[in-house]
């Protein structure tokens, strides 16, 4: 099998503010779809869509929670039948969405937390960009060790290992000892890990899953709401919501051609960042995130880099 990104759903306390991001904002063109408990907005980006959904909706997994709720990943008629046996002992019967869209819900235990959904019968999508968007880049997964997800992803569903990496945040002591007669002694002390996660990003269609889990520290987790993000905050981040939600979707993040600039005309368009500029992340790239308060609950962050780059 070589799964692919169909959709990924969105699962928003402010549905009209969110689809205003993704249209007005970014450029992406939308299509409705027809669903009995309210109609589902589609925004097309790269080869997937991410879909727009009110909370307390029924299409949703979890529809008292905000966030991302779930990812489908096109599994073809064929294999619609018997992929599910590999995660379950009893057959999961598919059910129908809408006309010939139909889907296997999943359920959590046996995806290690992954809201995940086969489907088939979705009409692909072109390769669409826009003047500021290239594809989706990863979806984001907050994990306790890393090994789970690889395995479901990796060997159950046929996603290749893109990389691994290793991000983390050291702080650096000196003693110093100045004297008007015996001049300066330094004495640098060891580095101190105030944070880090290990990271794996594995491949589905023209995106990645980037699974993060917390590297275990003595530092305190800290957030700071006011300030730019950093590889510390990150990793609390992820370990706050591991501890609080459990393993599962924590994040969307979108390829830009040029990050400075898309965050400097969202801000001139009042729209809240965390990071007013982009700031080094993951594969050698510049990141810059969004406020949560500003979609209705959803997190998203924009990722600027090259895909060729490579260490020397």
């Amino acid at each position: 099998m070589n799964p692919k990104l169909v959709y990924v759903a969105l699962s928003t306390a402010n549905p009209a503010r969110l689809s205003e991001f993704l249209g007005d904002a970014l450029g992406l063109p939308s299509e409705t779809r027809p669903h009995a408990d309210g109609d589902l907005e589609f925004f097309s980006l790269g080869q997937s869509r991410i879909c727009v959904v009110e909370r307390g909706h029924s299409f949703l997994d979890r529809p008292n929670t905000t966030g991302l709720d779930h990812i489908a990943i096109d599994a073809g008629a064929t294999d619609l039948a018997t992929l599910p046996l590999s995660f379950s002992t009893s057959p999961l019967v598919p059910q129908t969405v809408m006309s010939t869209w139909q889907e296997v819900r999943l359920k959590r235990a046996a995806t290690a937390g992954v809201t995940l959904r086969l489907c088939s019968g979705i009409s692909s999508v072109a390769d669409v960009t826009t003047t500021w968007l290239e594809r989706i880049d990863h979806i984001g997964i907050a994990s306790s060790a890393c090994d789970r997800q690889e395995h479901v992803f990796q060997h159950t569903l046929g996603c290749p290992i893109e990389s691994r990496q290793t991000d983390y945040e050291t702080r650096l002591n000196v003693e110093n000892f100045v004297s008007d007669r015996h001049g300066v002694v330094q004495h640098p002390r060891p580095a101190q890990l105030i944070g880090g996660l290990r990271v794996a990003f594995l491949t589905l269609g023209d995106c990645e899953l980037e699974i993060l889990a917390e590297l275990p520290t003595e530092a305190p987790r800290s957030i700071d709401p006011n300030a730019a993000g950093d590889t510390s905050q990150d990793r609390s981040a992820i370990g706050r919501f591991v501890e609080r939600r459990g393993e599962g979707l924590h994040h969307l993040a979108l390829k830009t051609y040029d990050i400075n600039a898309l965050l400097d005309r969202l801000q001139q368009r009042d729209w809240r960042v965390i990071d007013r500029v982009g700031r080094p992340g993951s594969r050698r790239a510049l990141i810059g995130f969004i406020h949560p308060s500003e979609l209705g609950g959803v997190l998203i962050h924009f990722v600027e880099r090259n895909d060729q780059a490579r260490a020397i």
